[in-house]
């Protein structure tokens, strides 16, 4: 007899509850976005933060915006940006667009060249809005 899918997701549950950190990456995004599963954030922020520190990078990514945006945990730029950092650093070009625009947020005249390599890599990843915020930024340098 095939499991019916509430039996599918406790054993889901159990798995991360033991710290499978593959399963805390899937069922942490299941729950951020609420896919086929009612949306729970506290569960979510659990099981991303379990994933994320055995180095998952869309889940550090989705982590690092929860903590920007304070989506489901008090708003904490400096978690977030660390988080959005070790996502970049794995060639998520969003992660790398976020940790520009934190840069430039928290000190824009000392950190704008770092600022514009990470948008290059973002933009050069193929994510546009990377791109349109370089060009806007090349365009107050001339």
């Amino acid at each position: 007899m095939e499991p019916t899918m509430d039996e599918k997701l406790k054993a889901c549950i159990e798995l991360c509850e033991e710290g499978d950190p593959e399963m805390c990456a899937f069922l942490g995004k299941e729950f951020y976005y609420g896919i086929n599963i009612p949306q729970d954030l506290d569960r979510a922020l659990r099981y991303l933060t379990v994933a994320a520190e055995s180095g998952d990078a869309i889940s550090q990514f989705t982590l690092g915006f929860m903590y920007w945006s304070g989506r489901g945990t008090e708003p904490d730029i400096d978690k977030a940006y660390d988080l959005f950092l070790k996502a970049a650093e794995q060639d998520i070009p969003e992660a790398m667009y976020n940790v520009a625009k934190i840069l430039l947020t928290k000190d824009y005249e000392k950190n704008k060249d770092e600022a514009m390599n990470w948008l290059r890599r973002s933009a050069n990843a193929g994510y546009d809005t990377a791109y349109d915020m370089l060009s806007d930024l090349e365009d107050e340098s001339d």
